[in-house]
């Protein structure tokens, strides 16, 4: 092998590891699965509004997605146990997500704390964020991503100077 190939390989290595001792690794997950992937080669363009509900009444509603460029789609379930926390980390993208059953704190770059509970919809984007678990039971999460294509839907990240102020790793 070459010095130059070696040189490469040492950089590389250091990269790793830095990386790596940056990084706030998850635990507690003890269901992590993905249930489909699929992807978009031209992007997404929907606009939808609805006006009337079904009984006539106007309640005003509208979605709108643009997705431009090649794009990935997961879907994913996740149980968080109690204690469990998912590491500081961003996605290159969107995830909107719902709790199935109990509850998870999700704090965002500046350690702001919001409680997600059952039945509750929360988003995460490409900003630094968390989840953790301080409830007595497990939190089951089923999310969805786009993400752009042929990237990790998940970014590791270390924690911002204000996580040990909030006590989360």
């Amino acid at each position: 092998m070459s010095k130059s190939m070696w040189q490469g390989l040492t950089v590389l290595g250091a990269l790793v590891l830095a990386v790596t001792a940056w990084a706030t690794p998850p635990v507690g997950f003890i269901v992590n699965q993905i249930f489909a992937s699929g992807f978009a080669p031209n992007g997404l363009s929907q606009h939808i509004q609805l006006n009337k509900n079904p009984d006539g009444s106007v309640t005003p509603w509208q979605l709108q997605l643009q997705v431009q460029g090649e794009t990935d789609y997961h879907s994913h379930h996740l149980v968080l146990q109690p204690g469990g926390y998912s590491g500081w980390h961003s996605h290159p993208g969107l995830l909107v997500a719902t709790v199935k059953s109990g509850q998870i704190d999700l704090y965002g770059p500046d350690c702001t704390k919001r409680t997600v509970t059952a039945g509750e919809i929360y988003t995460e984007n490409d900003q630094v964020h968390a989840i953790v678990n301080n409830g007595t039971a497990d939190a089951d999460l089923y999310l969805s991503y786009l993400v752009k294509r042929g990237v990790p839907r998940r970014r590791e990240a270390p924690a911002p100077p204000c996580a040990a102020e909030v006590n989360v790793p």
